[in-house]
């Protein structure tokens, strides 16, 4: 599901007039033109459209776009609660961690040979 914030009713309407497969109930141009600051009301819509959908089961996220208002979207994700009570994502630990590891470790602190730096000009 695809959301986003309307910067004004204007916006709202050329949006529902020119871009294909949105839909923007008359009652959401309605509430924009009765606002008296439209952009923070259209972050205002947004915000409880999330509210509504995240409700619906089934629904695992939404997609916040939000098209020069890009500074909107952390304080949209805040305000709407979706990530209250969510741990953040953490790596599980593989078998072969520690292999990578030493791989690594010997590739980044092990001196180079002048055979690998030969490898390397002949390669090319």
């Amino acid at each position: 599901c695809g959301v986003g914030p309307l910067a004004s009713a204007k916006t709202a309407k050329w949006i529902r007039s020119n871009v294909p497969g949105i839909h923007i109930p008359d009652s959401i141009v309605k509430r924009l033109e009765g606002a008296q600051d439209q952009k923070k009301e259209g972050k205002q819509l947004c915000i409880d459209i999330i509210n509504e959908v995240k409700e619906i089961p089934g629904v695992s996220g939404v997609h916040v776009m939000a098209y020069r208002q890009e500074e909107y979207v952390a304080e949209i994700v805040d305000e709407s609660g979706v990530l209250k009570g969510r741990q953040p994502w953490k790596r599980e630990i593989r078998r072969d961690d520690q292999l990578v590891a030493e791989r690594l470790d010997h590739i980044l602190h092990d001196e180079i040979t002048e055979t690998q730096v030969d490898m390397v000009k002949t390669a090319h």
